[in-house]
């Protein structure tokens, strides 16, 4: 089981709860019109290649989707992984805990605040429904206390 952080660039300049409830409803419908969606589209692999020019330790592969791209950080322990796609880019790391965790979270947090300060990408983590303009540390804490107290759960099932 992965923790996502969901990274949108907002029409608007700024992500909202209920564009987020926007996208879950209709994000996935080929018919929903271009003017109703209210984040931008990007170009999953000119959006890889900036984070790769940012950090070309990270692996490029093919997404699960054609065009879009993965990639993946080169510490296997960690297993990192920026999933881009036409609308974002979608940060996935496992559940762990401990110093592990917060090491890990330092890591996403390098790349998601990077992406809002060079292409106003806005976060939200589904996990603690929260919204973010870049790096909220308060959020990084919260989510390693998540993990922490979700792993063990995880483990036993």
């Amino acid at each position: 089981m992965d923790y996502a952080i969901h990274l949108y660039v907002p029409k608007t300049g700024q992500l909202t709860p209920s564009m987020i409830e926007w996208l879950y409803q209709h994000g996935n419908d080929p018919d929903a019109p271009e003017m109703y969606y209210p984040v931008r589209k990007v170009d999953p692999r000119t959006l890889a290649r900036v984070i790769w020019q940012f950090d070309k330790t990270l692996d490029p592969r093919a997404g699960a989707v054609e065009g879009d791209v993965e990639l993946v950080y080169p510490v296997d322990a960690i297993n990192l992984r920026l999933y881009c796609h036409s609308r974002g880019c979608i940060v996935l790391f496992p559940y762990m805990g401990g110093a592990l965790a917060r090491i890990t979270l330092g890591i996403a947090y390098t790349y998601i605040r990077f992406l809002y300060e060079g292409g106003g990408f806005w976060s939200f983590d589904p996990q603690l429904n929260v919204i973010s303009y870049a790096d909220d540390f308060h959020s990084l804490d919260e989510a390693a206390a998540l993990m922490d107290e979700l792993l063990p759960k995880l483990l036993n099932e």
